[in-house]
């Protein structure tokens, strides 16, 4: 249940009692975020709230009846006829429709919807489609109707939508005080919690309004807070171009989530933005709630590449197949993208044959996937031949071409020793690809990082740094500090920093890419555990952090065993390691190995740095 009381001093408190979830977000005029108190004892246990002179029953029975009045939806069979009867105009934006309603609705002070169900008249053609919401609508009131009705148009006609312009009284009441945030913040959290299931609008396509939008960001995290169902709909010219350009092109899914930034969100009032700057705060920070965010955006965009692949017909299926593939492989989970790419593979090998660009390009992609794997021999194969076909059909300047020479030059440089044939082949691509794509394209910086990897692999350590270097700063400037292709180069120096013995350095750069990585890809993604493992291994260096490095070691293998990750034995190694140096450190303190514990035992031996079995190696693109 929720419980709120309300004083004459305007001071509110919150408390949402759930089974996982504390969220204290309202917020005192003068001092704050308030506290909530529990009383212990007794089988009669309750939860006190506290706010200055509480009125708790008048106030409780007021919050039920503010829910009440905000309870209603329309039916999206009956949108466009309310916006009729309201006499709204399409093209009218969030101010725009208020100040209509509220003009509408001054001698009633209720909802437009309220209104329209108890006014009867012209408007009782409408009062079968305000029914209890199945839907919480959120959206940016720079948004006109016309995007909201064609929106909603993606959705069933039967489902029903709480819309705040319509569902909220536009009009104060003179004999009640102001409504403060809390009561917003609460009202929207209540609601989404009872309807159970969010539908963002967004546009554009990249870097959506909505997600700079501190309200909608904050729908979105009450979204996630209650577990409520979440989707997105689209006006009908900015879908047709969104299922496109994913289609073509899945990395336009991290254009869309660069924009998540809940730190930099926006408000009308800027008293908004403050009061659910707090709320973020209080509820594990900015970073936890981005990491939040961009996981659900993330389930979204896989859902929706799985419906195209269902709904296609066979070349379209393909095509959203192999970005579900090349998806898949950016996501970590490299079976399943093995498992895509090889049936797009075949569905275009079947209606565009074997030398079409488009089946080079995804069998380009299965060639990288196993690459990934550690399938050296079979990525090589499949890129040898996919490179040889690609110049005869594309042309070697061609960005296909440039990028599977990339590819196979990556595989010869670090993985195979080949470091002489690695060098020469990606040389040969980056003068390429600063000459045909530009210096600052994406395709362009991938190369870049594995020419980097490649001559610190091969002792080039001078050359290595300095292309690291740029190739970070560049990354930065033009594709985001937490773009994955920025993070996988920010690994990589790590990494050759601590071969380098910098260890200051190295640790500084992991902790800045494992920051963004757990916020950006997750905290059980593939990387994000490489990373996580490089920076115990780092602290490892100094005694005074050996209890850090042994935490650190602890949750990363538990993530590493719950995702059958491929390095969950080094890190198992370094872990017994760092138990074993710690007792030695300290001899009376309970410090105990995986052995002396009764888990399992550690089997192969060797020292727990186990970089000899690639622990640490860097990571090609």
């Amino acid at each position: 249940r929720l419980h709120i009381w309300h004083s004459h001093t305007h001071t509110w408190v919150l408390r949402h009692c759930s089974n996982d979830i504390f969220l204290p977000f309202l917020m005192s005029s003068s001092s704050g975020l308030l506290s909530c108190k529990r009383r212990e004892g007794g089988e009669n246990e309750k939860d006190v709230l506290t706010g200055e002179e509480a009125e708790k029953k008048e106030g409780a029975a007021d919050w039920e009846k503010d829910l009440e009045d905000v309870r209603f939806g329309i039916a999206v069979k009956g949108f466009q006829k309310v916006v009729e009867l309201l006499n709204l105009q399409p093209g009218m934006t969030g101010p725009e429709v208020q100040a209509h309603v509220k003009e509408l609705t001054k001698a009633t002070k209720l909802s437009a919807l309220k209104h329209m169900k108890e006014g009867g008249g012209d408007f009782s053609e409408v009062a079968a489609y305000i029914k209890d919401p199945t839907i919480f609508l959120s959206h940016c009131w720079q948004f006109t109707l016309q995007d909201i009705m064609e929106s909603l148009d993606e959705l069933d006609e039967d489902e029903v939508v709480w819309f705040d312009l319509f569902t909220v009284p536009q009009n104060e009441d003179p004999s009640k005080p102001p409504k403060p945030f809390s009561w917003w913040s609460s009202t929207f959290f209540k609601n989404v919690e009872r309807i159970g299931k969010v539908v963002m609008v967004m546009k554009p396509i990249t870097k959506p309004i909505t997600l700079t939008r501190a309200w909608c960001v904050f729908e979105l995290y009450a979204c996630i807070a209650t577990k409520s169902g979440f989707d997105v709909a689209m006006p009908a010219q900015v879908r047709e171009s969104f299922l496109a350009l994913i289609r073509d092109d899945h990395r336009s899914f991290f254009k869309t989530i660069s924009s998540v930034e809940t730190r930099k969100c926006e408000a009308g009032q800027p008293q908004d933005k403050e009061n659910i700057a707090r709320v973020i705060a209080g509820a594990g920070g900015f970073g936890e709630i981005d990491q939040m965010v961009i996981e659900r955006l993330k389930e979204w965009f896989v859902r929706v590449l799985e419906d195209q692949v269902k709904t296609s017909d066979i070349v379209e299926r393909a095509a959203y197949r192999h970005s579900l593939g090349a998806m898949c492989r950016e996501d970590g989970k490299y079976d399943d993208a093995e498992e895509q790419l090889k049936l797009a593979l075949e569905e275009r090998k079947a209606t565009l044959g074997e030398d079409h660009p488009d089946t080079l390009w995804t069998k380009a992609w299965l060639g990288q996937a196993y690459s990934f794997m550690w399938k050296q021999k079979e990525s090589v194969a499949i890129l040898v031949e996919c490179l040889q076909k690609q110049k005869e059909v594309l042309g070697e300047d061609h960005e296909h071409t440039i990028f599977t020479a990339c590819e196979l030059g990556a595989n010869y440089g670090v993985y195979l020793n080949r470091f002489d044939e690695g060098e020469e082949m990606l040389e040969d691509c980056l003068e390429r690809a600063k000459r045909v794509l530009g210096e600052e394209h994406a395709q362009t910086l991938i190369i870049m990082n594995n020419l980097a990897l490649t001559y610190a692999t091969s002792g080039k350590a001078d050359e290595a740094k300095e292309l690291y270097l740029e190739c970070i700063e560049r990354c930065k400037e033009k594709l985001g500090e937490g773009h994955p292709e920025t993070l996988m180069t920010m690994f990589n120096l790590g990494l050759f920093y601590k071969a380098q013995r910098a260890y200051k350095e190295a640790e500084a750069i992991y902790y800045e890419c494992f920051q963004r990585q757990r916020e950006v890809l997750g905290a059980n993604h593939d990387m994000t555990l490489r990373v996580m493992l490089g920076l115990g291994t780092v602290y490892c260096e100094d005694d005074e952090k050996l209890e850090e490095a042994r935490q650190l070691f602890e949750d990363c293998l538990q993530r590493m065993a719950a995702t059958k990750h491929q390095e969950e034995r080094i890190c198992r190694n370094w872990l017994r390691d760092c138990q074993i140096r710690l007792r030695m450190l300290a001899p009376k303190a309970d410090v105990k190995t995986e052995e002396e514990e009764g888990e399992e035992s550690v089997g192969e031996g060797g020292s727990g740095g186990g970089e000899e079995e690639r622990a640490g190696e860097g990571e090609s693109e």
